[in-house]
């Protein structure tokens, strides 16, 4: 019993030292901008694409509204590139995101985040 309260203290001894310093650090912290709508999802692990300049990466959530007939759009930072197109290969289950930048450069390099929309 005795060991439990020692570890227990302990792990309050940390976190009140913690707290401080983390509400310390996040107070410049600044989100990036996100478009609006309804739900929104970013992508992440874009890969390239087979064919010019395209790029693929899969939705996690909003694939499903895109099958269901609602339309999904694509943004590049703030500014909408249109509907989201999707695709699904033979041999995966997930529905793959396929785009091209604005100035067909590299998503993993160019600075932007993307993002799909349900508006």
């Amino acid at each position: 019993m005795k060991q439990e309260l020692e570890i227990l203290a302990a792990g309050l001894a940390l976190f009140v030292a913690y707290l401080p310093i983390a509400l310390w650090a996040s107070d410049g912290y600044v989100q990036s901008p996100r478009p609006v709508g309804a739900a929104i999802e970013p992508l992440l692990r874009i890969a390239p694409s087979p064919g010019a300049s395209t790029y693929q990466t899969h939705s996690m959530v909003l694939a499903k509204y895109a099958e269901s007939g609602k339309q999904v759009l694509l943004y590049e930072d703030l500014t909408p590139l249109g509907p989201a197109r999707f695709v699904k290969f033979t041999d995966d289950l997930r529905s793959f995101v396929i785009f091209t930048a604005s100035d067909n450069s590299d998503p993993n390099t160019n600075g932007r985040k993307y993002w799909l929309v349900l508006p």
